[in-house]
């Protein structure tokens, strides 16, 4: 599955440098952070992650790499998760609007 290089390959590189893992950031820009927690999570309900042998691994876990592969604390997740839920139901389209921009990034590629 996509676990095995990406989060080995992220876990390994957090773990080298002390203090700021990775020279990889996350963006500042405004609801950035929320879009790419979305992003994680419906991944990892697509079970796209998985440990060194295949089992299922919790979203803690999963946000946990991430997040120090970015250098940004990913640990309280579940409280954007549930701003997003809670905008979802009276406005879908601001949770889905990053789905729709990647989709229409994916179709410019495809057309290069």
């Amino acid at each position: 599955m996509f676990y095995v290089k990406v989060l080995d390959t992220l876990a390994q590189r957090a773990g080298e440098v002390g203090g700021s893992p990775t020279n990889l950031h996350l963006s500042p820009k405004k609801g950035f952070k929320v879009n790419f927690i979305r992003v994680i999570n419906v991944l990892c309900e697509l079970s796209f992650f998985t440990d060194k042998k295949g089992n299922d691994i919790t979203k803690k876990e999963v946000f946990k790499t991430f997040g120090a592969a970015i250098n940004q604390d990913l640990s309280t997740f579940q409280n954007y998760l549930s701003t997003t839920k809670a905008a979802a139901n009276s406005d879908m389209r601001s949770t889905l609007a990053i789905f729709e921009q990647m989709y229409a990034k994916q179709q410019e590629i495809n057309q290069k």
